[in-house]
């Protein structure tokens, strides 16, 4: 067991996802981006149209400056914030596919060696040379994306890996490939906004400019519509009946769907504008598009990640960081009934018997429930009256008029019934030291309904 990060003013859930959203966005526009360049360069080649090496110029210093620089800082980024946040859960992961992840580092490698050769070599190289560069770059972002997506899909669905314990029983799970298409669909539409922003600055009087922006935004429109089609023919079916249930429980925030929903939307009529008057678009309102395809794809993480809670791997691994289920493959033991009777203080690192029933608690709710809520005024922010938190465990309680210690280990007790949640971990004095805690901090953010509990 590792220490705990409850984040600053942001929960740490938050920071994560802020980081990992930028970072899908920018590395699945390097993927498509360079697939959109490798087709216009064949048909710069077979159709001798060498204009269209001008687009390509500008294409890659944009991807080059932009979505490689930030996509290596965000990848580190995701690193760093999620070792902070869920160590353990990052150790499976290594642990499970060390190999892979070298195999992943060595594929980036070739993808940001690629893009400074495909940069600094054109017009310098043969043609033809050049397109087998092109290819060379497609091919090399693609495997990135293959192995990161056998990883993540690991997390929801381990599939038999649960049983063998073998690495690729857990790579080529249930959700692999139908993953794997979505992302590679969704590349495109991402894409397709960027290649609208790079071709409107192109001179108006260049005769493939608006040719580029009609195409570039049908490969966007187009792989919108598939991989919404890929994620409910394919994708959720998949998702086990569980995970999907989930969807429709406050787990799952109403407004991110209305959020997607609008996202959607917005893009669809944008790419169909631009198709329609490509004479008209302007780099602004394609950077608007790419911060509109941003928050979607935040809104669409979300929900991803969501669909395994209460766990970091589905089955195995809870987002508390305790292992939950035997793998004698791996000569892994489930670790929630022993520390029922033993207890979690003293009997893990970083939980210590400090004496104080209160500060017992503290550390007992920030252990076991801050990886998806908010436990202290630490990860709130106050706007006027109003305290911005991630699903506060005080406004819980106090929705639930259950504002007293007694009434709050009770409820502790009963937990495990919601599909979303596991059963709160520890002896009976270590649940009543967190009632004691969960009393203090309803009355910290609710002090006039609580008092009359008390």
């Amino acid at each position: 067991m590792y220490p705990v990060w409850e984040g600053v003013w942001l929960h740490s859930g938050m920071y994560i996802a802020l980081i990992a959203s930028f970072h899908v966005l920018v590395s699945h526009l390097t993927v498509a981006a360079a697939w959109f360049n490798l087709y216009l360069e064949r048909r710069a080649v077979k159709e001798n149209q060498p204009e269209f090496y001008q687009y390509l110029k500008k294409s890659a210093l944009g991807l080059l400056v932009f979505a490689y620089v930030f996509g290596a800082l965000t990848g580190v980024g995701i690193w760093f914030s999620t070792t902070a946040g869920n160590p353990r859960g990052i150790s499976t992961l290594i642990h499970s596919f060390v190999f892979y992840w070298a195999s992943e580092w060595y594929m980036f490698w070739i993808d940001v060696m690629g893009i400074i050769a495909y940069y600094y070599t054109l017009g310098k190289v043969s043609k033809t040379t050049h397109l087998k560069l092109a290819w060379i770059l497609a091919l090399g972002s693609t495997g990135t994306l293959l192995i990161i997506v056998g990883i993540l899909a690991f997390k929801l669905t381990p599939g038999s890996w649960l049983a063998t314990g073998q690495s690729l029983d857990g790579f080529f799970n249930p959700t692999f490939w139908p993953q794997l298409m979505a992302r590679f669909f969704a590349m495109f539409a991402i894409t397709g906004a960027w290649a609208v922003a790079v071709a409107a600055q192109m001179p108006k009087s260049s005769p493939y400019r608006n040719e580029i922006i009609r195409d570039a935004s049908a490969f966007g429109l187009l792989g919108l519509v598939l991989s919404g089609i890929t994620i409910q023919y394919w994708f959720l079916p998949a998702v086990p009946e569980s995970a999907r249930a989930l969807l429709q429980t406050p787990a799952v925030p109403a407004i991110t769907f209305s959020l997607i929903t609008v996202c959607i939307i917005a893009v669809v009529a944008y790419y169909l504008q631009a198709i329609a008057w490509p004479k008209v678009q302007h780099w602004a309102l394609a950077v608007g598009a790419l911060a509109v395809l941003f928050t979607g794809v935040f809104g669409l993480e979300r929900v991803r990640e969501l669909l395994r809670k209460p766990d970091i791997v589905a089955g195995y691994l809870s987002s508390n960081q305790m292992v939950i289920q035997d793998i004698p493959a791996r000569d892994i033991k489930a670790e929630e009934e022993a520390l029922n009777q033993t207890g979690m203080l003293g009997n893990l690192p970083f939980l210590q018997d400090s004496g104080s029933p209160r500060e017992n608690g503290r550390v007992l709710v920030a252990q076991q429930c801050s990886s998806c809520h908010t436990t202290s005024a630490q990860t709130t922010i106050e706007v006027g009256q109003n305290g911005l938190a991630m699903r506060s465990v005080a406004r819980l309680f106090q929705q639930r008029n259950m504002t007293s210690p007694g009434q709050i280990e009770a409820y502790l007790g009963a937990l495990g019934g919601f599909p979303y949640m596991h059963p709160v971990v520890g002896t009976q004095e270590e649940k009543a030291a967190m009632a004691i805690y969960l009393a203090d901090l309803v009355e910290e953010f609710y002090p006039d309904q609580q008092g009359a509990q008390r």
